[in-house]
């Protein structure tokens, strides 16, 4: 029930995102030449982005875990690339509690805004259209 209310809401994200968006924005051609499936979040272990902490990943319609030092350590993160939902959540299989993370939005310190998730996130998936 619960993954049925999700990609219910990702979609009614993703049908909004398309209505707002119309143009693509500079990312979204994906920058390592994979056909156009890369899609960026951006997650740091430390809060507010701090330099040095962060990396990026992320490919549309696939769940990918957190690999260390960033599975069960992230405390900010942000979507920023136009035109894409994000839903990261606690389990490495894309399951258990997790947190939509809208088109370009961001997270600057998860343990201020969602305490029970801050370095508790282990895995992600992207939706939308590129």
């Amino acid at each position: 029930m619960r993954s049925i209310a999700f990609a219910t809401l990702l979609a009614t994200i993703t049908a909004g995102l398309a209505a707002v968006t119309p143009e693509l924005s500079a990312r979204q051609g994906g920058s390592s030449g994979g056909g156009g499936n890369e899609v960026t979040l951006l997650f740091c272990t430390e809060p507010n982005f701090e330099p040095n902490t962060c990396q990026t990943a992320g490919v549309l319609n696939a769940c990918t875990p957190f690999v260390a030092p960033f599975d069960d350590s992230i405390e900010s993160l942000s979507n920023t690339f136009a035109g894409v939902a994000c839903a990261v959540y606690v389990n490495d299989d894309c399951t258990g509690d997790s947190l939509i993370v809208a088109n370009l939005a961001q997270f600057d310190n998860l343990g201020v805004s969602n305490p029970s998730l801050n370095n508790a996130l282990s895995s992600f998936q992207c939706i939308g259209s590129v």
